[in-house]
Protein backbone atom coordinates (compact mmCIF):
# COMPACT_ATOMS: atom_id res chain seq x y z
CA UNK A 1 0.00 0.00 0.00
CA UNK A 2 1.41 3.26 -0.34
CA UNK A 3 2.15 5.74 2.14
CA UNK A 4 -1.18 8.20 4.21
CA UNK A 5 -0.58 11.50 5.11
CA UNK A 6 -3.07 12.88 6.80
CA UNK A 7 -4.00 16.96 6.98
CA UNK A 8 -6.90 18.75 8.45
CA UNK A 9 -9.76 19.50 6.43
CA UNK A 10 -10.64 23.04 8.35
CA UNK A 11 -14.21 22.15 8.30
CA UNK A 12 -16.38 25.05 8.62
CA UNK A 13 -18.49 25.71 11.73
CA UNK A 14 -22.11 23.39 12.00
CA UNK A 15 -20.83 21.51 8.60
CA UNK A 16 -23.91 19.44 7.35
CA UNK A 17 -21.67 16.37 7.48
CA UNK A 18 -24.68 13.97 7.74
CA UNK A 19 -26.63 15.67 4.68
CA UNK A 20 -23.80 15.70 2.43
CA UNK A 21 -22.64 12.23 3.34
CA UNK A 22 -26.07 10.82 2.97
CA UNK A 23 -25.82 12.39 -0.50
CA UNK A 24 -23.32 10.48 -1.35
CA UNK A 25 -24.23 7.28 -0.05
CA UNK A 26 -27.42 7.57 -2.19
CA UNK A 27 -25.49 7.76 -5.39
CA UNK A 28 -21.64 5.94 -4.53
CA UNK A 29 -20.50 3.86 -7.30
CA UNK A 30 -19.29 1.03 -5.83
CA UNK A 31 -15.79 -0.54 -6.17
CA UNK A 32 -14.89 3.37 -6.59
CA UNK A 33 -16.58 4.88 -3.51
CA UNK A 34 -17.48 3.52 -0.04
CA UNK A 35 -19.60 5.86 2.33
CA UNK A 36 -19.66 5.30 6.15
CA UNK A 37 -21.43 7.25 9.12
CA UNK A 38 -18.75 9.89 9.15
CA UNK A 39 -16.47 9.35 6.08
CA UNK A 40 -16.26 9.34 2.28
CA UNK A 41 -13.68 6.98 0.91
CA UNK A 42 -13.18 6.57 -3.05
CA UNK A 43 -9.95 5.67 -5.21
CA UNK A 44 -8.36 7.68 -7.88
CA UNK A 45 -5.58 8.17 -10.45
CA UNK A 46 -2.80 11.14 -10.12
CA UNK A 47 -0.79 11.26 -13.02
CA UNK A 48 -1.76 7.55 -14.03
CA UNK A 49 -1.26 6.44 -10.62
CA UNK A 50 -4.04 4.71 -8.57
CA UNK A 51 -4.54 6.24 -4.76
CA UNK A 52 -6.94 6.67 -2.24
CA UNK A 53 -8.45 9.60 -0.50
CA UNK A 54 -10.47 9.15 2.87
CA UNK A 55 -12.60 12.27 4.61
CA UNK A 56 -13.60 11.87 7.69
CA UNK A 57 -16.37 15.10 7.38
CA UNK A 58 -17.49 14.73 11.24
CA UNK A 59 -13.49 14.62 12.72
CA UNK A 60 -12.32 16.98 9.95
CA UNK A 61 -9.73 14.94 8.92
CA UNK A 62 -8.56 14.08 5.04
CA UNK A 63 -5.95 11.08 4.63
CA UNK A 64 -4.18 10.40 1.04
CA UNK A 65 -2.97 7.22 0.16
CA UNK A 66 -0.37 7.40 -2.97
CA UNK A 67 2.87 7.05 -4.02
CA UNK A 68 3.36 10.61 -5.58
CA UNK A 69 4.06 13.14 -2.55
CA UNK A 70 2.69 16.02 -5.22
CA UNK A 71 -0.81 14.17 -5.13
CA UNK A 72 -1.06 15.26 -1.36
CA UNK A 73 -1.36 19.09 -2.35
CA UNK A 74 -3.97 18.13 -5.52
CA UNK A 75 -6.16 16.08 -3.40
CA UNK A 76 -6.61 18.66 -1.02
CA UNK A 77 -7.37 21.31 -2.69
CA UNK A 78 -10.25 19.29 -4.94
CA UNK A 79 -11.53 17.87 -1.79
CA UNK A 80 -12.68 21.55 -1.02
CA UNK A 81 -15.02 21.67 -3.80
CA UNK A 82 -15.59 17.78 -3.60
CA UNK A 83 -17.67 19.04 0.23
CA UNK A 84 -18.11 22.32 -0.81
CA UNK A 85 -16.28 23.49 2.30
CA UNK A 86 -16.16 27.21 1.23
CA UNK A 87 -19.62 27.93 -0.15
CA UNK A 88 -20.48 31.36 0.72
CA UNK A 89 -22.85 30.97 3.66
CA UNK A 90 -23.18 34.28 4.58
CA UNK A 91 -24.36 35.14 1.63
CA UNK A 92 -26.84 32.67 0.56
CA UNK A 93 -28.27 33.04 4.00
CA UNK A 94 -29.52 36.64 3.12
CA UNK A 95 -30.69 35.41 -0.37
CA UNK A 96 -32.88 32.86 1.15
CA UNK A 97 -34.14 34.61 4.34
CA UNK A 98 -36.00 37.09 2.13
CA UNK A 99 -38.23 34.36 0.66
CA UNK A 100 -41.13 32.94 1.96
CA UNK A 101 -40.60 29.49 1.01
CA UNK A 102 -36.81 29.13 1.30
CA UNK A 103 -36.44 31.25 4.37
CA UNK A 104 -38.13 28.79 7.21
CA UNK A 105 -36.43 25.50 4.88
CA UNK A 106 -33.05 26.84 5.61
CA UNK A 107 -33.73 27.52 9.49
CA UNK A 108 -35.14 24.27 9.56
CA UNK A 109 -32.88 22.17 7.74
CA UNK A 110 -29.47 24.72 8.76
CA UNK A 111 -26.35 25.15 6.47
CA UNK A 112 -26.59 23.88 2.88
CA UNK A 113 -23.55 22.70 0.89
CA UNK A 114 -23.75 21.26 -2.99
CA UNK A 115 -21.65 17.90 -2.99
CA UNK A 116 -19.11 18.61 -5.67
CA UNK A 117 -17.88 15.71 -7.83
CA UNK A 118 -14.13 13.63 -7.98
CA UNK A 119 -14.08 13.81 -12.06
CA UNK A 120 -16.60 15.44 -14.34
CA UNK A 121 -16.83 12.83 -16.59
CA UNK A 122 -17.47 10.39 -14.37
CA UNK A 123 -20.41 12.57 -12.79
CA UNK A 124 -21.57 12.84 -16.51
CA UNK A 125 -22.03 9.26 -16.87
CA UNK A 126 -23.84 9.17 -13.15
CA UNK A 127 -26.16 11.64 -14.68
CA UNK A 128 -26.86 9.91 -18.19
CA UNK A 129 -27.38 6.88 -16.01
CA UNK A 130 -29.49 8.61 -13.75
CA UNK A 131 -32.13 10.23 -16.66
CA UNK A 132 -35.74 8.70 -16.53
CA UNK A 133 -34.85 5.97 -13.35
CA UNK A 134 -34.61 5.79 -9.48
CA UNK A 135 -31.12 6.74 -8.54
CA UNK A 136 -30.60 3.32 -6.30
CA UNK A 137 -31.28 1.71 -10.24
CA UNK A 138 -28.61 3.88 -11.62
CA UNK A 139 -26.06 2.64 -8.65
CA UNK A 140 -26.57 -0.74 -9.58
CA UNK A 141 -26.28 0.14 -13.54
CA UNK A 142 -23.03 1.93 -12.81
CA UNK A 143 -21.47 -0.78 -10.37
CA UNK A 144 -21.91 -3.34 -13.29
CA UNK A 145 -20.08 -1.10 -15.64
CA UNK A 146 -17.15 -0.74 -13.14
CA UNK A 147 -17.07 -4.32 -12.32
CA UNK A 148 -16.82 -5.16 -16.40
CA UNK A 149 -14.72 -2.39 -17.93
CA UNK A 150 -12.62 -1.31 -14.15
CA UNK A 151 -10.26 -3.94 -13.39
CA UNK A 152 -8.73 -4.33 -10.10
CA UNK A 153 -6.32 -1.68 -8.54
CA UNK A 154 -2.95 -3.57 -8.38
CA UNK A 155 -1.79 -3.67 -4.63
CA UNK A 156 -5.52 -3.41 -3.46
CA UNK A 157 -5.90 -4.66 -0.01
CA UNK A 158 -8.26 -7.64 -0.35
CA UNK A 159 -10.66 -5.63 1.67
CA UNK A 160 -10.51 -2.79 -0.40
CA UNK A 161 -14.24 -1.48 -0.87
CA UNK A 162 -12.65 0.97 -3.51
CA UNK A 163 -10.90 -1.36 -5.82
CA UNK A 164 -11.15 -0.08 -9.17
CA UNK A 165 -10.72 3.08 -10.78
CA UNK A 166 -13.73 4.34 -12.53
CA UNK A 167 -13.42 4.20 -16.56
CA UNK A 168 -12.37 7.13 -18.62
CA UNK A 169 -13.84 8.36 -21.54
CA UNK A 170 -11.20 6.86 -23.93
CA UNK A 171 -12.76 3.34 -22.45
CA UNK A 172 -16.85 4.29 -22.84
CA UNK A 173 -16.39 4.96 -26.87
CA UNK A 174 -15.84 1.98 -27.65
CA UNK A 175 -17.18 -0.26 -24.66
CA UNK A 176 -19.35 -3.14 -24.47
CA UNK A 177 -22.42 -1.75 -22.62
CA UNK A 178 -24.95 -4.60 -23.79
CA UNK A 179 -26.58 -7.00 -20.80
CA UNK A 180 -25.93 -4.00 -18.28
CA UNK A 181 -29.97 -2.91 -18.25
CA UNK A 182 -28.97 -0.08 -20.03
CA UNK A 183 -31.60 1.13 -22.76
CA UNK A 184 -29.92 1.30 -26.69
CA UNK A 185 -30.74 4.78 -26.53
CA UNK A 186 -28.39 5.13 -23.21
CA UNK A 187 -25.90 3.59 -24.24
CA UNK A 188 -25.78 5.88 -27.42
CA UNK A 189 -26.10 8.83 -24.75
CA UNK A 190 -23.02 7.65 -22.81
CA UNK A 191 -20.66 6.77 -26.03
CA UNK A 192 -21.96 10.29 -27.53
CA UNK A 193 -20.42 11.87 -23.87
CA UNK A 194 -17.84 9.71 -24.39
CA UNK A 195 -16.93 10.64 -27.69
CA UNK A 196 -17.57 15.12 -26.84
CA UNK A 197 -14.89 14.85 -24.05
CA UNK A 198 -12.03 12.95 -25.65
CA UNK A 199 -12.76 14.80 -28.59
CA UNK A 200 -12.74 18.07 -26.39
CA UNK A 201 -16.21 19.47 -27.81
CA UNK A 202 -16.80 19.25 -24.22
CA UNK A 203 -14.59 19.76 -20.92
CA UNK A 204 -15.55 20.47 -17.25
CA UNK A 205 -13.42 23.83 -16.68
CA UNK A 206 -15.26 25.98 -14.32
CA UNK A 207 -13.68 29.13 -16.27
CA UNK A 208 -16.12 28.25 -19.03
CA UNK A 209 -19.11 29.44 -16.92
CA UNK A 210 -21.97 27.37 -16.66
CA UNK A 211 -23.87 28.86 -19.92
CA UNK A 212 -21.73 27.61 -22.25
CA UNK A 213 -21.04 24.56 -20.68
CA UNK A 214 -24.92 23.34 -20.75
CA UNK A 215 -24.95 24.67 -24.59
CA UNK A 216 -21.77 22.72 -25.29
CA UNK A 217 -23.67 19.81 -23.57
CA UNK A 218 -26.89 19.46 -24.51
CA UNK A 219 -25.39 19.51 -28.46
CA UNK A 220 -24.84 15.98 -27.18
CA UNK A 221 -27.49 13.59 -28.33
CA UNK A 222 -29.03 12.50 -25.77
CA UNK A 223 -28.60 15.25 -22.99
CA UNK A 224 -30.98 17.43 -22.00
CA UNK A 225 -31.37 20.60 -20.08
CA UNK A 226 -31.59 19.00 -16.70
CA UNK A 227 -28.44 16.50 -17.29
CA UNK A 228 -26.26 19.01 -18.24
CA UNK A 229 -27.40 21.93 -14.96
CA UNK A 230 -27.15 18.79 -12.74
CA UNK A 231 -23.40 18.52 -13.83
CA UNK A 232 -23.04 22.34 -14.29
CA UNK A 233 -24.02 22.18 -10.41
CA UNK A 234 -21.77 19.37 -9.12
CA UNK A 235 -19.14 19.50 -11.74
CA UNK A 236 -18.19 23.08 -12.60
CA UNK A 237 -19.63 24.39 -9.35
CA UNK A 238 -21.77 26.87 -10.55
CA UNK A 239 -23.79 27.71 -8.10
CA UNK A 240 -26.59 29.61 -10.20
CA UNK A 241 -27.49 25.99 -12.18
CA UNK A 242 -30.76 25.37 -12.27
CA UNK A 243 -32.67 22.02 -13.84
CA UNK A 244 -35.65 23.34 -14.04
CA UNK A 245 -37.37 20.25 -15.60
CA UNK A 246 -36.46 18.65 -12.08
CA UNK A 247 -40.17 16.72 -11.34
CA UNK A 248 -39.25 17.17 -7.68
CA UNK A 249 -38.89 20.67 -7.63
CA UNK A 250 -41.73 21.28 -9.71
CA UNK A 251 -43.93 19.10 -7.15
CA UNK A 252 -42.17 20.36 -3.90
CA UNK A 253 -42.22 24.04 -4.31
CA UNK A 254 -46.08 24.01 -4.82
CA UNK A 255 -47.47 21.17 -2.91
CA UNK A 256 -50.67 19.11 -4.33
CA UNK A 257 -49.94 21.06 -7.91
CA UNK A 258 -46.69 20.49 -10.40
CA UNK A 259 -45.35 24.11 -11.77
CA UNK A 260 -44.36 24.01 -15.39
CA UNK A 261 -40.69 24.31 -16.27
CA UNK A 262 -41.57 27.96 -16.97
CA UNK A 263 -43.18 28.93 -13.58
CA UNK A 264 -40.58 26.64 -11.75
CA UNK A 265 -37.99 29.32 -13.47
CA UNK A 266 -39.95 32.39 -12.81
CA UNK A 267 -40.20 31.32 -9.33
CA UNK A 268 -36.59 30.69 -8.56
CA UNK A 269 -35.64 34.19 -10.06
CA UNK A 270 -35.28 35.73 -6.31
CA UNK A 271 -33.20 32.55 -5.70
CA UNK A 272 -30.00 33.93 -8.29
CA UNK A 273 -27.19 33.70 -7.82
CA UNK A 274 -27.32 30.60 -5.18
CA UNK A 275 -30.15 28.75 -6.98
CA UNK A 276 -28.10 25.61 -7.02
CA UNK A 277 -28.28 25.66 -3.15
CA UNK A 278 -31.67 26.14 -3.55
CA UNK A 279 -32.40 23.12 -5.46
CA UNK A 280 -30.44 20.91 -2.82
CA UNK A 281 -32.43 22.70 -0.07
CA UNK A 282 -35.58 21.97 -1.79
CA UNK A 283 -34.32 18.12 -2.17
CA UNK A 284 -33.45 17.66 0.96
CA UNK A 285 -37.57 19.21 2.11
CA UNK A 286 -38.58 16.73 -0.31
Amino acid sequence: MPPSVRLDLALPPRYPAEAVLAFFARRAIPGVEHISATSYRRSFAFNGTPGWLQADLVRGVLEVQHADPDAVAEVAARARHLFDLDAPRAAIRRCFARDARLGPLLREHGDIRVPGCWDGFELGVRAVLGQQITVAAARTIASRIVARHAPRIAGAAADEPCHSLFPDAAVFTAADMDGLGLTGARIATLRALADAVAGGAVDFDPAQGGAPFVARCTAVRGIGPWTAHYMAMRALRDSDAFPAGDIVLRKVLRPGTTLSVKELEAASQPWRPYRAYAVLLLWRAA
